[in-house]
């Protein structure tokens, strides 16, 4: 969808990417910028965050929450970008949830406010169906385990209350996040493809916080299953 938007997007200079993949946030121990500063052949810095060149794709490093994630990728599709695929980190919101689990967003609610920019009626968003398939597909040949999932993003993880998380399970929501349902509604307005693989790193569903950023079992996850998607052809 076209806007006539005043303030529009410009295209990265010496960019033409196909595929962007928007990693938010790394690990407390720099694993996936280190493997993105060894592996890539160029790097652009926008301040906010790193574009780097890995493989023909462009690896979005940074850009932390759904306004930042809509600044990021705006330029990107304005540069030729045709599918988006975000590779996050979330909370568990259900029990059958745990730190460690890869998750395959199948429906994601808007607790954000940049959404609406992009789709003003619509408050849940889905992944393009043909790319969450070949990433699933690319996963099962892998023999990664991974299960599918309902996610609500939001702006303020601070203010997830125990009345937020009531809410939010009503909502059918089973994960938080601070950036898919943005992506999917920008993807969508724009006409472009765009799929959401999570994390598990900390756990809410008890109303209590277990944080496991700090778990091995995260670093076995990320390097699993998603440096085969950062660095294909290695």
């Amino acid at each position: 969808m076209k806007l006539d938007s005043i303030v529009r997007p410009r295209p990265v200079r010496g960019l033409r990417p196909e595929r962007v993949i928007y990693v938010p946030c790394d690990l407390p121990s720099g694993l996936i910028s280190a493997g993105l500063k060894k592996h890539s052949g160029a790097r652009t810095d926008l301040r906010f965050c790193v574009l780097y060149t890995v493989n023909n794709q462009i690896v979005i490093s940074g850009a932390l929450g759904a306004p930042a994630a809509a600044l990021a990728l705006e330029p990107l599709v304005a540069s030729g970008a045709r599918d988006i695929i975000l590779l996050g980190f979330c909370g568990s919101l259900s029990d059958p949830f745990a730190i460690g689990d890869l998750v395959s967003v199948a429906r994601a609610c808007s607790d954000e406010g940049t959404s609406k920019h992009y789709l003003a009626r619509r408050r849940v968003f889905s992944p393009s169906a043909s790319l969450q398939s070949e990433l699933e597909e690319e996963l099962q040949a892998s023999g990664i385990e991974f299960s599918g999932g309902k996610i609500i993003s939001t702006d303020t993880p601070y203010r997830e209350t125990r009345s937020w998380l009531e809410k939010s399970r009503r909502r059918g929501a089973e994960l938080v996040d601070m950036e898919t349902s943005a992506v999917f509604a920008l993807a969508q307005s724009l006409g472009v493809r765009a799929a959401s693989l999570q994390i598990v790193s900390d756990e809410l569903g008890s109303g209590r916080w277990k944080s496991g950023f700090s778990d091995r079992l995260l670093v076995e996850r990320v390097r699993s299953a998603f440096f085969p998607l950062l660095f294909a052809g290695e």
